[in-house]
């Protein structure tokens, strides 16, 4: 049994100005906010404990919480932002509840077989165990191929190794909470140290899959013409409909006229478009 744990706290200074009204975790994508994507997938993978740390804009969170179609316990971090360190340090007696915890960032979608990543993390005998995908060049983070020991991240000076790219989502013994101090900020830090400590730190090898950081505006509407396109599986709001024969969604309520308005790669929320208007490569989102 796994507990889960969204880190949704950050500033979302990529996506502005968007997060400049609403957190990153707000920020819709196909139709939901971020956040609820990242529920709705630990729920569909069997984890039911799921925690979620807050800081900007966190009333908006708070409000979500109310109606959220899954259910979470937020942890708001006040004074100053905390970083992974310190959010997985403040909430360690929730995410000690279980031997093990998974962690994920809010603006990572994958599509991905959960249990299956479990299976590998526990095979590893490791107190932690980051899942990366395959790098096109000069991955994130580098490792020993024939081990799969974590060795350094992208900017470390002089790293050798394989080198892959981590899909912010990481696997945790409880143990792992006993390493970090009130003053941890950078996860990245503290990998290194435990390392340093003689503790094992692996790499799970995700092989080929779906993966994209929507932390950016052109990455976001990237993955919404992937749902178009038929390459990422979200689930969408019941009153959209998605054409992937003609790459274009809209609400079911679309007239034929409203219809003939859109164009290829087309992401619409709009109950009506404007007259002598056409709409094409364009995500419309509210």
């Amino acid at each position: 049994m796994l507990t889960g744990f969204v880190l949704a706290a950050g500033f979302g200074t990529r996506l502005k100005p968007v997060t400049e009204h609403i957190p990153k975790a707000m920020v819709p994508l196909c139709g939901k906010p971020l956040l609820q994507h990242a529920l709705e997938f630990y729920h569909k993978n069997g984890i039911e404990s799921i925690g979620v740390n807050s800081y900007h804009f966190h009333e908006q969170l708070e409000s979500f919480m109310l109606h959220s179609p899954v259910s979470f316990n937020l942890f708001h971090e006040t004074g100053k932002i905390r970083g992974t360190g310190g959010a997985l340090y403040f909430a360690r007696n929730f995410l000690s509840q279980t031997p093990v915890f998974v962690v994920s960032n809010v603006d990572i979608i994958a599509d991905v077989n959960l249990k299956e990543l479990y299976d590998r993390f526990l095979s590893l005998n490791c107190i932690a165990g980051l899942a990366a995908a395959p790098a096109e060049n000069n991955g994130s983070i580098y490792y020993d191929a024939s081990t799969k020991d974590f060795m350094g991240v992208g900017s470390d000076i002089g790293m050798t190794g394989k080198s892959a790219d981590f899909t912010g989502m990481a696997f945790y013994k409880k143990e792992f909470l006993d390493l970090l101090g009130e003053d941890d900020f950078s996860i990245i830090d503290v990998w290194k140290r435990s390392v340093e400590m003689g503790h094992s730190i692996k790499v799970i090898e995700t092989g080929d899959i779906y993966w994209k950081d929507v932390g950016t505006p052109s990455a976001l509407a990237k993955a919404h013409f992937d749902v178009i396109g038929n390459k990422l599986q979200l689930s969408i709001p019941s009153d959209m409909v998605v054409d992937k024969e003609n790459e274009k969604a809209c609400p079911k309520s679309f007239s034929e006229k409203e219809l003939s308005k859109l164009g290829r790669d087309v992401w619409c929320e709009a109950i009506k478009i404007p007259r002598d208007v056409f709409i094409d490569n364009c995500v419309v989102a509210f």
